[in-house]
C-alpha cells in the first residue's frame, strides 16, 4: 500500500492557495502523503491541493527528530508543480505500531526539554527548505494540556521568526475539554490562537475500537466544526476528509483504502448498500468462515462531507485529507468541483462496476 516512488509531476502555472498573485482558490486543501507518487500526480494534475504534508517525521522521547523516508525528487516534483511542502512530526512508533504517548510525556516534561524540541523542528524546516511543520501528536495525557499548549506557541514562536508556518492536526470533539485523555489534552482555544492552519480530524467516528459504522458521518462532522467555528478562527480551520475505510472482523478492524474495497468487491460479489451516513457498506465471508463488515468512501460520500462544509461552514479555510493513496481517482475532480474556484481536473477514465458485484437499490452503481 505505501509504494514510495518519486515522478515527476505535472508542472503547473498559476499560485497556490498560501499566496501568488493567480487568482485563489474558494477554499484550501491540504494532504497528507506517505510517499505515494501516483496519487500526488493526480491530485496535481487536477489543481485539487495546494499543500502536500509529508508524514516522514517522527518526535523521539530523548528530544531527537527521526526521519523514516526521504524522497527528494518527489519533494521536487512538489515544488514544481506549485504546492507547499510540510513536514508532519508525529509520535507515531513502528515498534508499537501507533501513537506513543511517552513521546511527549518525554519532551514536555520540563521547558527546557520543550524549548530544545521546538528549536529542532524549525531547524528542520530550515534545513530541507520546508513551508513549515505540520504537527501531528496523538495519544497525549489529559494532564499535558498546559504544557501541550506551551510547546506549540513555542513553536510558533520560533517557526514564525523564520517565516515559516505552523499546522497541527487535533482530535475531533463538540465541548471542551473533552471525552477522552488525547482530546483533553488539547486546548483548542489556545492551540488555535498559535496556529496558521487547524486541521480537526472529522473521521475516526468508528474504528477498530467500536462497531461497525461510519468513517464520517455529515451530521456529527456538523457537530464538531460548529464547536471549532466557536473556539478558533475560522479561516485557519480545516475539516479533515478521509479518503479510507475499515474493515471489520472478529471485533477489530483493519484499515483500507478504495482500491482494496474495489478488489473485495470483486472477489466476493457482495450487496453494496449506502449507510444512512451516505458511506458505502458491504460484508462478506472470507476462506476461513469469518463474518467481515466494510465501509469505505466513494465519490457520493466524498461530496456528502464537502456539502457540510460549504453549506453549513462556508467561512473555514477548507479541507484537510487523510491519505493520498490509492483512491478513487474521481476524488480529485470532485474536489476540484465543488472547493476550487475552476474546473482545471481532466476527467479521469470512467470506473466499471466490480465484476459480478450486487448493488442494492438504496445504492447508486459503482461508477
Amino acid at each position: 500500500m505505501r509504494a514510495r516512488i518519486a515522478i515527476a509531476l505535472l508542472v503547473l502555472a498559476g499560485s497556490s492557495a498560501w499566496g501568488g498573485t493567480a487568482q485563489a482558490p474558494s477554499y484550501a486543501a491540504s494532504g497528507w502523503s506517505l510517499g505515494d507518487g501516483d496519487s500526488l500526480n493526480r491530485a496535481a494534475q487536477c489543481r485539487a491541493i495546494d499543500e502536500v504534508d509529508l508524514d516522514w517525521f517522527y518526535s523521539r522521547k530523548d528530544g531527537t527528530v527521526a526521519q523514516g523516508y526521504d524522497d527528494p525528487a518527489l519533494v521536487a516534483a512538489a515544488r514544481a508543480a506549485g504546492l507547499s511542502v510540510m513536514a508532519t512530526v508525529s509520535n507515531w512508533s513502528e515498534v508499537k505500531n501507533g501513537f506513543d504517548p511517552a513521546v511527549p510525556e518525554a519532551i514536555l516534561r520540563t521547558r527546557k526539554k520543550m524549548f530544545r524540541h521546538a528549536a529542532k523542528l524549525a531547524a528542520l524546516c530550515n534545513s530541507l527548505g520546508y513551508d513549515g511543520v505540520d504537527l501531528d501528536w496523538e495519544s497525549l495525557k489529559a494532564k499535558e494540556r498546559n504544557r501541550f499548549s506551551g510547546f506549540v506557541e513555542a513553536l510558533a514562536a520560533d517557526l514564525h521568526a523564520e517565516g515559516k508556518r505552523l499546522a497541527i492536526a487535533v482530535s475531533a470533539k463538540t465541548s471542551e475539554p473533552g471525552d477522552w485523555p488525547g482530546a483533553k489534552a488539547e486546548d483548542w482555544l489556545r492551540l488555535g490562537a498559535a496556529v496558521d492552519e487547524f486541521k480537526v480530524m472529522t473521521y475516526d467516528y468508528s474504528g477498530p475500537w467500536s462497531p461497525p459504522g461510519p468513517i464520517a458521518p455529515p451530521d456529527w462532522i456538523d457537530a464538531v466544526l460548529t464547536f471549532a467555528e466557536s473556539e478558533v478562527p475560522a479561516e485557519k480551520i480545516m475539516m479533515g476528509l478521509p479518503f479510507y475505510g475499515y474493515d471489520w472482523s472478529g471485533g477489530s478492524a483493519v484499515g483500507l483504502d478504495w482500491a482494496d474495497a474495489q478488489t473485495l468487491i470483486a472477489q466476493y460479489a457482495p450487496t453494496v448498500a449506502r449507510d444512512p451516513s451516505g458511506e458505502e457498506t458491504f460484508s462478506y465471508t472470507d476462506a476461513m468462515g469469518i463474518i467481515h463488515t466494510v465501509f469505505f468512501q466513494d465519490p457520493q460520500s466524498i461530496a456528502d462531507k464537502i456539502q457540510v462544509l460549504t453549506s453549513r461552514h462556508p467561512g473555514i479555510r477548507g479541507v484537510a485529507i487523510w491519505v493520498l493513496e490509492r483512491e478513487d481517482p474521481s476524488f480529485w475532480g470532485l474536489i476540484d468541483g465543488l472547493l476550487r474556484s475552476g474546473d482545471s481536473c481532466p476527467q479521469p477514465t470512467a470506473l466499471r462496476e466490480a465484476p459480478s458485484a450486487v448493488v442494492s437499490e438504496c445504492s447508486p452503481a459503482l461508477q
